[in-house]
């Protein structure tokens, strides 16, 4: 038999515990809407290599441009602004780390938190930057499993 304090406890079932959401870039997600990841990445070039990808030559890929905007651009001074949208925020983020997997926690401090001034506040949950991301169209930005 039972008390009565068993049979009042519920149990929180493991379906309801969510998983902490992480982000990358992804290709596939912008070609289903005809869309380039390499020409996004192209107009996040910093002047230097615009001047250089200017000379002509192949066309590089996504992944050729994501790895030289980490290693180049995203160290120039303004390369992510606090005057920039949000969006803007999260894909030059995600530019900085290789578009490594990166937490909604992580991205959501960086939005109103590392790139908050006075006159740019942000007033977003990090439920609603997820909302954001998840139904984006224009970046790719895609949510994938939580690294291990």
């Amino acid at each position: 038999m039972t008390t009565l304090d068993e049979q009042l406890e519920i149990e929180e079932p493991e379906s309801l515990v969510e998983e902490i959401p992480y982000y990358v870039l992804d290709e596939s997600r912008l070609e289903e809407v005809g869309r380039s990841l390499a020409a996004i990445l192209l107009s996040r070039r910093c002047p230097s290599c615009s001047e250089r990808l200017q000379g002509g030559g192949e066309p590089l890929s996504a992944e050729a441009h994501i790895r030289e905007i980490a290693e180049c651009c995203a160290t120039q001074e303004g390369f992510i602004r606090p005057d920039m949208p949000i969006q803007e925020i999260v894909i030059r983020s995600l530019l900085v780390v290789g578009n490594q997997p990166t937490s909604v926690e992580r991205l959501h401090f960086l939005v109103t938190e590392e790139y908050y001034t006075p006159m740019n506040p942000r007033s977003i949950t990090a439920a609603g930057l997820t909302r954001v991301l998840d139904n984006d169209v224009y970046y790719g930005f895609k949510r994938v499993p939580q690294p291990v």
